[in-house]
């Protein structure tokens, strides 16, 4: 069984290292894809967003696609479908067909991203909030390096080789998951236990706040390259910064949730909207002064939020699926608005001509999520699923 297991967490690991670079290694090149392909700022804003909103959309049919298939039928299905969107980047010529290929990209992200949470409930058990954190630390990091490197890949392979290369890091994780040939229960057992989600308030609370959060994430690895490329950065400089910063993502998903031993989580949550409070105001205000500092501690604060947002929504119920349910109810809705915000974000931009707006925005939306959170008492996750329509 230990030998299953870390058979599994090297499967897991590897499978989060490859559910960002489709996004992340496209915003350090946005000056080269104006110059070649004559990307235009709406289909700039929809890279990031498009993504996103698939996993959103992905998440909200979550329930027929986890009855009716294996965990490990899901996943290898998701990441043949981001095996595809990343290999037909090496054929587009345009900014429209760019966009198209972040369609599949995002739905097989979405497939993967949907089916984790339960099977780390029910494979890893009391284990599951340190697991949580190293699938949002892989998740995270694999972002980082796809934002580090793609200026060098590029630099040797062209923009079109640099996009399409993320392929062969996929190609190792449907390899690797051929070998898992153990998965947790099948989730039909359990069906009637779960709950009907859409009108509690609670769920909508809990997908809100996420959102949010991983809006803000959104429009850091849309723009914070090009912010700094209109301050005077190279594409190479940009891309290291967003990877610095997605570093410091890796390692607040990887210690936060270590951190949170009793069931309340709202002090770390509190911490990582504190951090990224900061780190906003910093390139709000002063982007020139200390620029790896803001987005260090932004970045901190936006990892360490990740893994304890979905730990929060498992604990609101007791059974597995049933909080996994949750989970995919959240990442639905939640991925949503986080898609919708970095294509407002480039709008907001395109009207007014500078990134102030931006920031200034992101600033006010986390000051709203530490409002929210303070909601999130231990004492209410029963009340708020007392009564559940089944």
């Amino acid at each position: 069984m230990k030998r299953e297991n870390n058979l599994l967490l090297a499967a897991l690991v590897l499978a989060g290292l490859n559910m960002r670079p489709l996004m992340t290694s496209v915003s350090p090149l946005l000056g080269q894809l104006r110059q070649s392909i004559g990307l235009s700022p709406l289909a700039a804003s929809l890279l990031p967003a498009v993504p996103m909103m698939m996993m959103g959309a992905i998440a909200l049919i979550s329930a027929p696609l986890m009855q009716r298939f294996a965990v490990r039928r899901l996943l290898l299905g998701g990441l043949l479908l981001l095996l595809l969107a990343l290999v037909s980047r090496l054929f587009v010529t345009d900014g429209r067909w760019l966009v198209l290929t972040a369609v599949p990209g995002g739905a097989g992200i979405g497939i993967v991203q949907m089916s984790m949470p339960g099977l780390i409930r029910q494979r890893f058990g009391s284990r599951s909030a340190g697991v949580t954190g190293l699938w949002a630390a892989a998740l995270m990091g694999g972002g980082g390096i796809g934002a580090a490197i793609s200026p060098w890949l590029s630099a040797h392979s062209g923009w079109q080789g640099a996009l399409s290369s993320w392929a062969l890091p996929v190609v190792l994780a449907i390899l690797l998951w051929l070998f898992i040939t153990t998965t947790p229960p099948a989730a039909r057992t359990e069906a009637a236990e779960m709950p009907s989600l859409w009108r509690k308030t609670r769920a909508w609370t809990l997908a809100l706040s996420f959102g949010l959060v991983n809006g803000g994430y959104a429009i850091c690895v849309a723009w914070l390259p090009d912010f700094y490329h209109q301050l005077g950065w190279s594409a190479q400089a940009g891309g290291s910064l967003l990877g610095m910063m997605i570093g410091c993502q890796v390692t607040g998903a990887l210690l936060l949730p270590l951190l949170a031993r009793g069931r309340d989580r709202r002090p770390l949550l509190l911490l990582t909207l504190v951090m990224q409070f900061s780190g906003m105001l910093g390139f709000l205000f002063a982007p020139q002064l200390a620029p790896w500092l803001w987005a260090g501690i932004a970045g901190f604060g936006l990892g360490g939020a990740f893994p304890l947002a979905l730990v929060l929504a498992l604990d609101h119920l007791e059974q597995p699926q049933a909080g996994a349910r949750l989970v995919a109810f959240m990442q639905g809705v939640g991925f949503i608005i986080a898609g919708s915000m970095p294509f407002i974000a480039g709008q907001l931009h395109a009207f007014t001509g500078h990134f102030t707006s931006v920031w200034g925005l992101q600033a006010a939306i986390t000051l709203l999520l530490i409002g929210l959170n303070l909601r999130f008492h231990p004492r209410s996750y029963q009340r708020s699923f007392s009564r559940v329509n089944r």
